[in-house]
């Protein structure tokens, strides 16, 4: 039977945080993972929907998914898609937002809960690609978070934000990781990745202090395979569930 998204409206001091939360069919108690959505997509995304029901099924846990700050019902009206990508390489690149993003988050995980009350299980984070870069802050900003899945990260080619940022997000990312303290932290990375070089990945899983791995598989930035998604599944069943 599918599942179907549980709409959250959300307000942190005066602003919307439109969120969806996935739960399995079940009558036992539940993790919640927060899951952190790609640049340019949204909640609303049919392939990180596709993600958090698989993360929601293969855990089994209650998946939240926010529209971050620019992205899907909060982008700015109006906006061409030249003026959306310019300000999206610049949250990326602006550490500065980055407290904003941590409230979000802690609101939309106590909506849910709220919400779906079997959800009183542990509190895991799961981030692909701007939401493994974003996540490194997000999760060191969050001591509830037990475990974390960063996809499709680590540090920026220098070029990825054309020139917006990129020093100053990557310094954030290496500062964040060394912040993780024990919490139990899974990297799943591409060899030939044109954004988030594998050289720069494993540094920061090195600055990692707690328990750590990563799993690698050959390709570029949208090549990771299926077999990604079940490897973070039994990692987060692992740790967040009994």
């Amino acid at each position: 039977m599918p599942i179907e998204p549980v709409r959250l409206d959300v307000n942190v001091d005066g602003h919307a945080v439109p969120a969806l939360v996935f739960v399995p069919r079940t009558d036992t108690p539940l993790p919640l993972v927060l899951l952190g959505h790609g640049a340019h997509l949204s909640k609303d995304d049919e392939v990180m929907q596709m993600l958090a029901r698989g993360i929601a099924r293969g855990v089994p846990a209650g998946v939240a998914l926010m529209d971050c700050p620019g992205h899907g019902e909060r982008r700015a009206p109006g906006l061409t898609d030249d003026e959306f990508e310019r300000d999206v390489a610049q949250r990326m690149g602006d550490p500065a937002g980055d407290a904003a993003l941590v409230a979000d988050w802690h609101a939309v995980a106590a909506a849910a809960r709220t919400r779906v009350p079997l959800l009183t299980g542990p509190l895991g984070y799961a981030g692909f690609s701007m939401g493994a870069l974003l996540g490194l802050s997000i999760v060191a900003d969050m001591a509830d978070v037990r475990a974390a899945v960063f996809a499709l990260g680590g540090v920026l080619d220098d070029d990825t934000l054309g020139g917006r940022g990129a020093a100053a997000r990557n310094a954030r990312v290496r500062d964040s990781a060394s912040r993780l303290g024990e919490r139990e932290v899974l990297m799943l990375n591409m060899t030939r990745d044109e954004h988030f070089p594998i050289a720069g990945a494993i540094d920061v899983l090195e600055a990692i202090p707690g328990p750590k791995r990563m799993s690698v598989w050959t390709g570029t930035h949208t090549d990771i395979p299926p077999e990604a998604i079940s490897v973070a599944n039994q990692f987060l069943a692992r740790v967040l569930t009994p």
